[in-house]
């Protein structure tokens, strides 16, 4: 479980797990046992997806919040029994073209981040944010401005459509890697409005 290696707490519910393997069948039976970690069972966890493609597992009744990601070196499953999860891993030192930073920062967010903060892990932190949100890279990741709220911790502002809105996010090295995990209780809100991110 990374959970137990993760500098940061997450939320009841919320639990991840990474994996060397890249194979399709070990994502259904991670999600399982991370289902099981919960007191659910297992067993009838089904995994399915919105027609936006965002995955959500069911058991029974109800809804589970879902998210997977994979690089060539792992395979990150999160499950949050009680609400919405986004996340993404990246080798931390995966080369990339020199421009991609300036493709992906907003235009205000060079005053509020800190200088170090390198392009894989601002990808890594817009992506979650983008699978929590169920847009994927449908969405541009210059439209998303983050502000760091702590050592690990950032809030990723978003202003699509009418309104506008945060989501936590945090981000942490684990094994030669980066990791952002997007989570919310019951979805964003701002001014009581829940954005659409279930079908």
């Amino acid at each position: 479980m990374v959970n137990t290696y993760a500098p940061v707490s997450f939320p009841d519910g919320c639990w991840l797990m990474a994996d060397d393997r890249r194979k399709e069948d070990a994502v259904l039976s991670m999600l399982k046992e991370l289902a099981g970690h919960q007191g659910l069972d297992g067993d009838l966890f089904e995994l399915r997806k919105h027609e936006t493609g965002k995955p959500y597992g069911v058991i029974g009744d109800r809804t589970i919040g879902v998210s997977i990601s994979h690089c060539r070196s792992m395979l990150l499953c999160g499950l949050h029994a009680g609400g919405e999860i986004g996340i993404d891993v990246e080798p931390d030192k995966r080369r990339v073209h020199p421009r991609l930073l300036e493709r992906i920062r907003h235009p205000e967010e060079p005053s509020g981040l800190p200088d170090d903060l390198c392009c894989i892990r601002m990808w890594t932190i817009k992506e979650a944010a983008l699978k929590y949100m169920g847009t994927g890279l449908r969405m541009a990741m210059n439209k998303i401005r983050l502000e760091m709220t702590g050592e690990h911790q950032f809030a990723a502002f978003m202003e699509p459509g009418d309104f506008s809105f945060s989501i936590p996010v945090s981000s942490f090295p684990f094994r030669d890697h980066w990791i952002a995990v997007a989570t919310g209780t019951n979805g964003a809100y701002r001014d009581g409005q829940k954005p659409s991110t279930r079908a």
